[in-house]
């Protein structure tokens, strides 16, 4: 079995027998939706907004404009976390102190890299886009290279 190592950054506390760092399972939650929410400090301000990603393999992209502060923050500082959470059930009491819900969630530890040379990507973009819609990308046009040029792509490798 591939597992993440424990360390302080990413060992669970409370509930500790519910966590898994089993790579696989991470993967399995991480490829159950594409939205993420990436937490990053602006201004001293710390921040956390959600956005799509793809994932292949060990790595995790991002998109956005050349000018998006939450990215440009997360290349300035070379490290980012992003947590996926997906709601399995509302868990109701009779007594309000009880209630609770069942989720699965995986929150990420990693190294951002930006991606410049042109064929990485649009092979990056590809991977987005993919892995939010399968088959997508060959019923679009091809990207202009203007287009490439305005799009800030990171590559998020994980860490846990």
């Amino acid at each position: 079995m591939n597992e993440y190592q424990k360390s302080k950054l990413n060992r669970v506390k409370r509930g500790q027998k519910r966590a898994v760092y089993d790579v696989e399972k991470i993967n399995t939650i991480l490829d159950a939706g594409f939205i993420g929410f990436v937490s990053f400090t602006y201004e001293g301000k710390a921040i956390s907004l959600p956005m799509a990603y793809g994932r292949k393999d060990n790595k995790v992209y991002l998109h956005s404009s050349q000018a998006n502060r939450m990215l440009l923050s997360l290349l300035e500082v070379g490290q980012m976390s992003m947590t996926v959470m997906h709601l399995d059930a509302l868990v109701l009491a009779r007594s309000g102190l009880h209630h609770s819900v069942n989720y699965r969630s995986a929150t990420l530890f990693g190294s951002v890299k930006k991606i410049e040379k042109p064929k990485e990507k649009e092979a990056a973009l590809y991977c987005f886009m993919e892995y939010m819609m399968k088959g997508r990308w060959d019923g679009v046009r091809p990207m202009k290279p203007e287009e490439l040029e305005r799009t800030l792509v990171v590559e998020i490798v994980k860490v846990n």
